[in-house]
């Protein structure tokens, strides 16, 4: 009986000490994306105190010029997505549009009176010359936005830039 007890407290604490289920979480200003690790790719949540689309975006440098972005939306309870590459301050084009590919993929969406929230994955590594290669242990910067509109060509309401290290947690 103490050796069960002792084997549920260990793991207990290493469950604990790998965050929930295994993921990172990031938030700011009413927004969370919360990624974990499979395989070659993030699987990600991304969550946002709105009705209107939710973003995010990666760059190796604090801005938002040169970053890979991804927007979502729920229209008549039907979510898309578009995968932008931001060429210059706000000049953000779909990455098919510049010869590359979208690489995303939504897996669940929902949206509440005042939330919406979208589960996706993407590649750590799409091999498209406008998508972010994502590197364990490597700083880089994490753009979350969201708008009160779902028309992805209207601008944020809230953007926040945070420093962010993508951990090896599966």
């Amino acid at each position: 009986m103490r050796s069960i007890i002792s084997f549920c407290c260990i793991a207990i604490c290493c469950f604990l000490s790998a965050g929930l289920y295994g993921q990172q979480v990031i938030s700011a200003q009413g927004m969370s994306f919360t990624y974990r690790m499979e395989k070659d790719m993030l699987r990600c949540t991304l969550q946002a105190k709105t009705k209107g689309w939710v973003g995010v975006g990666f760059n190796t440098k604090n801005s938002i010029v040169g970053s890979d972005l991804y927007l979502f939306n729920i229209i008549n309870n039907k979510a898309s997505g578009v995968d932008l590459y931001v060429k210059s301050a706000g000049n953000p084009l779909k990455d098919m549009e510049l010869g590359g590919k979208s690489t995303f993929r939504i897996l669940e969406a929902t949206e509440g009176e005042n939330t919406t929230r979208v589960q996706f994955t993407i590649p750590l590594n799409s091999g498209d010359s406008y998508d972010f290669v994502h590197k364990v242990g490597e700083q880089y910067w994490i753009i979350l936005a969201y708008s009160v509109a779902d028309d992805f060509g209207h601008h944020s309401r809230v953007r926040k830039h945070l420093p962010f290290t993508l951990e090896a947690i599966h």
